[in-house]
């Protein structure tokens, strides 16, 4: 482009107007194909702050955590904030985003409206969340217990910011590892918008050396289009551009009434051809039968095919005499043509010169029977007859209506081919068909995003993740203690290594925004001291765009987390030290199963966990769908057993998907031990019906789903678990 802006500028100089005119309207070419793309990395550098606003947020947190660490809620929020403007503030003052943007303050307001409405939201919908589960609760009682997402990821959070506090010197220093990985993405890595260039061998043999323009599916081309060529390549080369006029909307039929006396014929379709053509594909010297070709700055003059001459009584002795008439307007035939020499007429693509019949393509699609070819938008399509057409000066069709749907240039030489498509190619978009060597090429340019420069960080990537690797294994063995009390507790082996994983993200927001926020500052700098002169930091550039940004956020996090998920895996292993980490369920005696429950009660608690279990049951017997559906609980408070009184309750079940026909009954007992005060739980199942190996295989959800109720009960509150114990004892007076 900028060649041609200079080109363009000397011809102007020495007036050179034609030159001036060609060479102004090459640089507009390369202009239209790169200025789209501009105005797209444009909105994506601002995109692209846009996501870092929003890792902001996380980041402003986890640094007053770590650095101020406020003991009140009022203080956090307000440093927090704090943070968060001082940060912004030199993002305005670095990132080329706020200089591209009208009124850079916009950028900041729309994001905090945006954030806003997010924890509104949020808010809300949580609300609603709670209101919904107090509400099921009071009806059904707690048999479902939903772990807190928000809840779990904040306390894995501030035990990782708590450990991260205690150990500030290797803190900073796998920090300062990240901050310097994510400058080096940023340096040495981009995503870029490119054109790639598709060139395909397409059958047949070229007539002539040279190139045809057209759109994938014969759409309407810009008039200056052949202009521009025209005057970069007219001097010395044939340009033809062809036109059609229908004279109606296009996919409706249209009829171009021809008279001669009181003959007519109803044309479909006028064909605007130049001169030029002649000297491309010579369908006046392969076609006529009389007459002669269009002469340049002929107008009103037609070369109709024999069948319309025959209708219209027109002999092939009074061409260049006869006349017909269109619309009102005389027009001289001044040849005559071959329908089937005509069809032999076909252009680079293989395809008539005549109109697309667009109502015959609209049925074969519908049909399903236009299948077409899938590269790059090229496939061949149906054109009207030749004898159904006639055709007329191209300036004359344009006049009355016409529109440009192709050009061709002949180069005569093969070699001028190439040259001219290497010039074309970057600033049309446009298919095209270039014939070489007696092969016909098709070409086209396809818009793509590249991402460069990714082998000059592998090595900082396993670095990286060595250092990272290395923190988090050396804070596994530290808090081997830690992690027994978190066991002891009840916490799960999953949350446990959920926790370092939490740390892990704090590590990598930190290193992300830190390090994005150092290479802005530092392109900052370099540009302030090359405007200066300096030239030491040459060829060093950042990439600016969103997808760019979270390129280097993707790269950072996950060299955090693939380097975590070994020693998070070793953190519950350590939680969980035995070989066996699941319950076995032991295999049935027949048809029946009897399973000792992995959970012992106290005296005092086995009257409630019995209600409890009851109340969940019973619910069962309400549902249509679900796991099973229950029918005829029944509860006993007081069983005499080997070692004192016990509780049981009985049910016949039937398992989901209800299809197979799997019942069964269900007793459960909670059985005294030799221990005092201590009851463990006996299950005893019985098939009733169905297939063995479904009943068995099915029976795995119901056990799971029956393990969770005693996980369950363990979790309530004292206030809920007296509610049960009070409604057993009002249940046993009762029958007393």
């Amino acid at each position: 482009g900028g060649e041609e802006i200079r080109a363009a500028l000397i011809a102007l100089a020495n007036r050179q107007w034609d030159e001036f005119d060609a060479r102004s309207r090459a640089a507009w070419g390369y202009e239209s194909r790169a200025y789209p793309d501009v105005l797209k990395t444009m909105n994506d550098v601002v995109r692209g702050v846009i996501f870092y606003l929003f890792l902001l947020l996380p980041f402003s947190f986890f640094f007053e955590r770590l650095v101020i660490g406020s003991k009140f809620l009022k203080n956090q929020v307000i440093w927090t904030l704090v943070i968060f403007i001082a940060i912004f503030a030199i993002f305005r003052y670095v990132h080329p985003a706020f200089d591209i943007s009208i009124n850079p303050m916009i950028v900041l307001l729309a994001f905090v409206m945006l954030a806003l409405s997010a924890l509104v939201i949020a808010m809300i919908a949580g609300r609603f969340e709670k209101e919904l589960k107090e509400f099921n609760q009071t009806i059904s009682g707690v048999h479902r217990v939903d772990v807190g997402r928000l809840s779990i990821a904040s306390a894995a959070f501030s035990l990782g910011i708590s450990n991260m506090r205690r150990r500030k010197a290797r803190t900073v220093l796998t920090t300062i590892t990240l901050v310097l990985l994510t400058f080096t993405v940023l340096s040495f890595t981009s995503v870029v918008p490119t054109i790639r260039f598709n060139r395909v061998r397409a059958p047949g043999e070229p007539y002539y050396s040279g190139i045809m323009l057209r759109t994938a599916e014969w759409g309407v081309l810009e008039e200056s289009a052949y202009r521009i060529l025209r005057d970069e390549f007219g001097k010395t080369k044939p340009v033809a551009a062809r036109a059609w006029f229908f004279g109606t909307q296009l996919g409706e039929q249209s009829f171009i009434t021809l008279k001669r006396g009181d003959k007519r014929f109803d044309a479909k379709a006028i064909v605007g051809l130049t001169p030029d053509e002649e000297r491309i594909l010579e369908p006046g010297k392969r076609t006529l039968l009389a007459g002669r070709w269009f002469l340049p700055g002929e107008t009103n003059v037609v070369i109709i095919p024999k069948q319309i001459a025959d209708a219209l009584n027109i002999p092939l002795e009074q061409v260049e005499r006869a006349q017909i008439q269109f619309s009102g307007v005389n027009y001289t035939v001044i040849g005559i043509f071959d329908k089937d020499k005509f069809k032999t007429v076909t252009d680079l693509d293989r395809e008539w010169l005549t109109p697309v019949d667009f109502i015959q393509m609209n049925r074969l699609q519908s049909q399903g029977r236009q299948q077409g070819d899938v590269e790059a938008g090229f496939r061949e399509y149906i054109h009207m007859e030749p004898d159904a057409c006639i055709l007329a000066p191209y300036d004359t069709v344009l006049n009355m209506g016409g529109e440009v749907r192709s050009i061709a240039i002949n180069f005569v030489r093969a070699e001028e081919v190439q040259k001219v498509l290497d010039n074309l190619m970057p600033r049309l978009a446009l298919n095209l068909y270039g014939g070489q060597g007696g092969k016909v090429w098709r070409f086209s340019t396809i818009g793509a995003s590249s991402a460069k420069g990714g082998s000059d960080i592998f090595i900082p990537i396993i670095i990286a993740s060595l250092i990272v690797l290395n923190t988090m294994l050396g804070s596994v063995y530290e808090r081997i203690k830690e992690i027994g009390i978190f066991s002891s507790i009840g916490l799960a082996p999953g949350h446990i290594a959920a926790l370092f994983i939490g740390e892990a993200m704090v590590y990598a927001v930190l290193g992300a925004v830190a390090g994005y926020l150092v290479g802005q500052v530092t392109a900052k700098i370099i540009g302030v001291l090359a405007a200066h002169g300096y030239q030491g930091f040459q060829g060093l550039y950042l990439n600016f765009s969103s997808l760019s940004a979270v390129l280097t956020t993707i790269v950072v996090a996950g060299v955090v987390l693939l380097s975590t998920l070994y020693p998070a895996r070793k953190a519950s292993e350590v939680a969980t030290p035995a070989i066996e980490r699941t319950w076995r369920v032991p295999e049935p005696d027949g048809d029946v199963w009897r399973i000792t429950m992995p959970f012992a009660v106290t005296g005092i608690q086995a009257a409630g966990l019995n209600s409890f279990l009851s109340e969940w049951f019973e619910a069962y017997e309400e549902y249509s769908i679900g796991d099973f559906v229950t029918q005829d609980v029944k509860t006993e408070d007081s069983v005499d057993y080997e070692h004192g009184k016990g509780y049981r309750i009985s049910l016949k079940a039937w398992l989901a998907p209800f299809d197979l026909g799997v019942s069964q009954t269900v007793v459960l007992e909670t059985v005294p031990t030799t221990m005092e005060d201590v009851y463990e739980l006996l299950l005893t199942i019985r098939r009733e019906s169905g297939d063995v190996s479904n009943w068995k295989r099915i029976n795995r959800r119901f056990l799971n789903t029956l393990r969770k109720q005693f996980l369950i009960w363990r979790t309530l509150r004292a206030e809920e678990r007296d509610r049960y114990l009070a409604k057993t004892a009002a249940d046993s007076a009762q029958s007393s």
